[in-house]
């Protein structure tokens, strides 16, 4: 069966398809999401089949709309009287810290006038460290434990004047001393000194602990009805103690004037008539009076009819608040009992018995924030819905993706084996923390450096949107609101996709591939420690020795480390050095019981390693490769008198088979010879006579292989061309070719190939590699001979296909008596191969022999001799 889904070209294109589509899958969610606002899928279909009016984007626009106002109202009433600004109301500022409030009176005593308190605040958020003194303020507690602060310059002046004197029980301490280092920015905290007293002039104990209080706010304007504000904080008995409370106080109040401030400056003129598309109607029914920013809503008895017109017509979004929540009326899809709850908590300093209208224009025929957010909104929800479509087929080919690179993974179309990539053979939480860590430093980098999505971290978060047309109040919308999303910031995330799932398919199809091999636990750092163990556990007899030394020297180290005296560490340098000894010893030891190894592995069975100098198990293990090398030189010895035997038992059966044997061959000639006329005895001859023949080549061939196997045979070299000896082998055999009707094709080169080997056994390789073809080889085909050159060899090449099927491997072919005959019904000794390998090693050649279903080939290489090549073709050119 064709499996070509295990194709590599088919694998990588479903790898290209699955990172493409995983990319596509983030990118989807991210932008789904993002515009969303929201994970929740059932919110995000609800959010698809819904117009901008009904959004909660359109809510949330006209909430802040609605909040913006009643911050109008707020700051006129806190900046203004009788319609103008008055700098000189007074703020107290711990009530505007507890409440928000401000009644323009003075009851806890820290107060200022609004003034004041603006351009303060001005330049306390421009000053930022320069709002702050350090060393500038003395806390003292008296007796019955209350406080009193000083400034350091009016604290040192009492001391000088001798209005106040300080005593210690601590004899080396003095006043000056005391004094000096507290000037310097010492004492920080109570209890600095211990038995500390300071008495006044008539010697009453005033004090009996000072210190510095550290950092102090720098006065810059002067409280009501006081110098400074110390002195507000110690006349009081409800501040006694808490000037850092006073600070914060102060501090909050000054930064949330000044921002206040700047928004009461810069005027609510985007909510006036004819710059927004919001009408809104405040009506007090305590007062009789109404607010509104058109211009005609100006008579409280007309009230009534400004609400009727309000939610009138068609093309109009209103809510309507009124005091009581059983009459709240509104037709946005908005929670009743939120919203008039929210109101509500916008009426600080103002009477609750009011009626609070708001209507939106949602035809828009201003162009204001709701203009703009229709605009957005309407633009970015095809993309909304196109995210949702791209998310789930995104997902669909991913899944699918998946599972076909996991029967995949591993497998190749050819053979049922499971082949395991390089990164496969790691360790398997090595590879886990590659891919991680990969993964993890460029999303670092990417996400981190704003590489990925740069102006995407406020949509993201469906936060900002900012506008300077609205004189830069921040509002709070959905990214469906916005237009931050950019083409440039879709294809980063997109980008990053790839990435992540080029990272995710990485790691997945390696861990598909160990767990179809079952290696992922066997393959893993865990197993190969927990493996470690056992084996150390169990060759505890010769690692015992070690793991105490180990022991020892490692705690001697941490002792050293942790001690860090001058003992231990000596202790540890002595302990550095013997473990060295140890190691560089142990190390010296193996490498030469290694060397000794190789020796006898190379043949050397008389080499002996030197035992001096080595302990324990070492030299046990030496002294037992050196009993290995004397065994195997016994053994050796012993298996060549056992050859020399057999080559002797088989040369002289063999002697004794030839002469017989001649004797045989010579009298079935001579009875041939005879006229002998009964056709079936000659019939017995002929057999008689190809048996006999039969049998003495069987003899010669066994002498040959018995000669070739000791390494009994001389060898006399030669210059000579092997083509010619190729042309006369194949002539000689030529009848027996002929006799199973098979072709011999030969390709020859023009040029000599000359191989300097012994003639008489070179022929008897070609002898034997031909008569294989010929007995062997299917009759009525061809056999191919190709002899090729290069500048350094020569090579013969015999290609033949078997009459019989092939059913053992090459190797097995040249075995000694192995045919390819298995009936053993032709004429073969099983030897002939055999003898042609051996001879062409022994001459330097290379023997190859190469099986593909009935295909017989024959592979021989030789060194090429380039200047007897040269002086033969001088030679035939002479003779020419």
């Amino acid at each position: 069966m064709n499996k070509w889904y295990r194709k590599a070209v088919v694998k990588a294109v479903v790898l290209i398809v699955g990172v493409l589509s995983g990319a596509s899958f983030l990118t989807s969610l991210a932008v789904g999401t993002t515009l969303a606002g929201t994970v929740n899928p059932a919110e995000i279909m609800t959010l698809v089949n819904q117009t901008y009016e009904e959004s909660g984007d359109f809510q949330t626009s006209v909430a802040n709309a609605m909040s913006e106002v009643f911050r109008k109202f707020r700051l006129e009433d806190f900046f203004e009287m009788d319609g103008a600004y008055n700098p000189e109301k007074v703020i107290d500022v711990m009530e505007y810290y507890q409440s928000s409030r401000a009644e323009g009176d003075n009851p806890s005593g820290v107060a200022y006038t609004l003034g004041d308190l603006v351009e303060w605040g001005e330049d306390f958020s421009e000053g930022s460290d320069d709002n702050y003194s350090d060393n500038e303020v003395v806390v003292c507690q008296k007796p019955d434990g209350d406080y009193y602060y000083y400034y350091l310059d009016e604290f040192l002046a009492l001391f000088r004047s001798g209005g106040l004197v300080m005593e210690f029980n601590d004899e080396y301490m003095s006043q000056e001393l005391y004094l000096q280092e507290l000037e310097n920015g010492a004492y920080t905290s109570s209890g600095a000194v211990g038995g500390m007293k300071i008495h006044g002039q008539d010697g009453s104990t005033w004090y009996t602990d000072c210190w510095n209080y550290g950092k102090s706010l720098r006065e810059d304007y002067v409280p009501q009805g006081a110098e400074n504000l110390l002195q507000v904080v110690n006349s009081s008995a409800a501040l006694n103690g808490k000037l850092t409370t006073v600070y914060e106080a102060l501090e909050m109040t000054l930064a949330a004037i000044s921002t206040d401030f700047a928004s009461y400056q810069s005027g609510w003129d985007y909510l006036e008539e004819g710059n927004t598309n919001l009408t809104y109607l405040y009506i007090n029914t305590d007062t009789k009076k109404v607010e509104s920013n058109k211009s005609e809503y100006n008579s409280y008895e007309e009230a009534e009819q400004y609400l009727k017109e309000m939610k009138s017509g068609d093309n109009v979004k209103y809510m309507f608040v009124y005091p009581q929540l059983k009459d709240f009326e509104t037709n946005m899809n908005v929670s009743a009992s939120g919203e008039w709850e929210a109101v509500k908590s916008q009426e600080t300093g103002r009477k609750s018995g009011i009626i609070f209208a708001a209507a939106i224009d949602t035809s828009y025929p201003i162009q204001d924030q709701f203009y703009e957010g229709k605009i957005n909104y309407d633009q970015n929800i095809p993309f909304l819905r196109y995210s949702i479509i791209s998310l789930a087929v995104g997902a669909l080919l991913f899944l699918v993706s998946a599972v076909w690179l996991a029967f995949a993974a591993g497998k190749r179309p050819e053979d049922e084996e499971l082949h395991l990539a390089a990164f496969d053979r790691w360790k398997t939480e090595i590879a886990a923390a590659v891919v991680i860590l990969l993964w993890g430093v460029v999303t670092w980098i990417a996400i981190g450096g704003g590489y990925v999505a740069g102006s995407w971290q406020e949509v993201s978060t469906a936060v900002s949107y900012y506008t300077e047309l609205y004189g830069g109040v921040p509002q709070f919308y959905s990214a469906l609101f916005t237009n931050g999303l950019g083409l440039a910031d879709i294809t980063s995330v997109f980008m990053y996709g790839v990435f992540t799932f080029l990272c995710f398919f990485w790691g997945y199809t390696s861990l598909v591939r160990r767990i179809k091999a079952k290696s992922m636990w066997k393959g893993s750092l865990l197993c190969a420690v927990i493996s470690f163990g056992r084996r150390v556990m169990e060759a505890w007899s010769v690692t015992a020795r070690a793991g105490v030394i180990l022991l020892a020297f490692l705690f001697i180290l941490w002792l050293a480390i942790l001690a860090h005296t001058g003992a231990t560490v000596i202790l540890a340098l002595a302990a550095s050095i013997a473990a060295a000894w140890f190691v560089l010893s142990s190390a010296m030891a193996k490498s030469r019981i290694r060397k000794g190894i190789e020796e006898i592995a190379s043949g050397n069975l008389e080499h002996r390693i030197e035992l001096n100098g080595l302990r324990g198990a070492d030299k046990e293990l030496a002294e037992k490769v050196n009993d290995i090398g004397s065994g195997l030189n016994r053994a050796v010895d012993e298996a060549m008198r056992n050859e020399r035997l057999k080559t002797d038992l088989i040369t002289n059966v063999s002697h004794d088979i030839k002469t017989p044997l001649t004797s045989i061959i010579n009298y079935v000639d001579i009875l041939k010879r005879s006229n002998i006329a009964d056709e079936k005895i000659r019939g017995y001859l002929d057999i008689l006579e190809a048996k006999a023949q039969r049998l003495k080549t069987l003899t010669e061939d066994v002498v040959e292989a018995s000669k070739v196997s000791s390494g009994n045979i001389t060898l006399e070299y030669m210059d000579m061309d092997l083509r010619e000896l190729i042309q006369q082998t194949e002539g000689e055999l030529a009848e027996k070719f002929a006799a199973r009707r098979l072709t011999v094709v030969l390709n020859m080169p023009e040029e000599p190939a000359v191989i300097h080997v012994d003639g008489r056994r070179m022929w008897r390789v070609l002898e034997n590699i031909f008569g294989n073809a010929a007995k062997y080889a299917m009759p009525g085909t061809r056999v191919y001979a190709d002899l090729t050159l290069n500048d350094s060899q020569v090579m013969f090449s015999l290609k033949n296909v078997s009459e019989q099927q092939l059913n053992f491997s090459a190797d097995e072919l040249t075995e000694r008596f192995i045919r390819g005959d298995i009936s053993r019904s032709t004429e073969g000794s099983g030897l002939g191969l055999s003898i042609a390998k051996s001879l062409t090693t022994m001459q330097g050649g290379e023997f190859e022999l190469y099986l593909d279903g009935d295909l017989f080939r024959v592979n021989i290489r030789f060194p090429r001799r380039p200047g007897a090549q040269r002086a033969k073709s001088e030679e035939a050119e002479e003779a020419q």
